[in-house]
């Protein structure tokens, strides 16, 4: 196999790696708390961004090429870690505004608003995050570290993104398996019935929100620090649905299903339309992708709305529980025989 294509297959492998810890991010929101959350992709573009103006030396140091705040020049992992944190942070007043007033389609209303306002600020304050250009130049880690070829880079931070699956994989089964996650997904089903039992559903869900945020935000420091360049085009609001697709098509509220949207929607449509042989005017092909993500939207929500692989139901059995803890046999014999 040539190097060229090893170097696409492991980008391929890289995109990959970065869109599924953004859908485990959305999964912990949309999937268990039921947070209809139209701005997903700001949470993502904020991490991006700290990443970039973490990474980057101050803008003197590139002449009059573009015009930022910050320029830290700091060394990894610190730009990623940044991002996290700076994903978790924007998910606060966010949620302040849309989420804990909100329900529903007003919820999902309120969030596209955030996310539209946020890009027409980025673009119009030019001397914040460089306007509508964006930044570039975007340094990788350990560029030159190493004396790597491109596809030894390649490589390298293809195993940094694996190690930050795992980590993602690891915060985001503890979430979904553990007590938390159970109020969750009460929250998601019945919020009265979580508030009856003494709980506040709106805490859990900005609880839910800033943790999505936090993932959503080291997606967007790994994508920017591998394509080296970011700007508001990177992150419109369509952007959002083509990870909601990857949840509806893989299903929601498990971690198997959120990796196999990623897999089959970001991966497998995207790319798969730009081997369609070329037709019609200029552009078309391009806008091809967005036209086959709307239909297998509708499709999967028409027939199959709970995805390929549906949230496995957790069922538990009270008359079992005394056998469980050492109830005397005969009690748990008169049980069997009870028909």
């Amino acid at each position: 196999m040539s190097s060229g294509v090893l170097y696409y297959l492991s980008g391929l492998a890289i995109l990959l790696g970065i869109n599924v810890i953004a859908i485990w991010g959305l999964d912990l929101q949309f999937g268990l708390a039921g947070i209809n959350n139209f701005a997903f992709v700001v949470f993502q573009a904020s991490g991006a961004y700290a990443a970039a103006l973490l990474a980057l030396k101050p803008a003197s140091a590139y002449g009059s090429f573009e015009t930022y705040i910050g320029g830290w020049n700091l060394p990894f992992p610190l730009p990623l870690v940044g991002a996290a944190a700076v994903g978790g942070l924007v998910a606060v007043p966010i949620g302040l505004v849309a989420v804990r007033r909100l329900r529903g389609d007003y919820q999902a209303m309120a969030m596209l608003v955030l996310s539209l306002i946020a890009t027409g600020f980025a673009e119009a304050q030019t001397g914040l995050v460089n306007g509508p250009t964006g930044l570039a130049l975007i340094p990788r880690p350990f560029a030159g570290a190493f004396h790597l070829s491109p596809l030894g880079e390649q490589w390298v931070f293809l195993g940094l993104t694996a190690v930050c699956c795992a980590v993602a994989w690891w915060v985001a089964r503890g979430i979904s398996r553990s007590p938390l996650g159970r109020l969750l997904r009460a929250v998601r089903d019945s919020e009265s019935a979580v508030s009856a039992l003494g709980r506040d559903p709106q805490a859990l869900r900005m609880t839910a929100l800033v943790v999505g945020g936090a993932l959503a935000g080291l997606s967007g420091g790994l994508l920017v620090e591998y394509v080296n360049a970011w700007g508001p085009a990177s992150w419109l609001y369509p952007e959002t649905f083509l990870f909601f697709t990857a949840l509806v098509v893989g299903g929601r509220g498990n971690l198997a299903g959120g990796a196999l949207g990623a897999l089959l929607v970001p991966i497998g449509i995207v790319e798969g339309t730009r081997y369609l042989p070329s037709f019609g005017y200029p552009g078309l092909i391009d806008s091809l992708d967005w036209v086959v993500i709307g239909l297998v939207m509708l499709v999967f929500l028409w027939f199959r709305p709970l995805g390929l692989f549906p949230e496995r139901k957790r069922v538990v059995r009270f008359g079992d529980a005394p056998a469980r803890r050492g109830a005397p046999v005969a009690m748990s014999a008169r049980r069997a025989e009870t028909p």
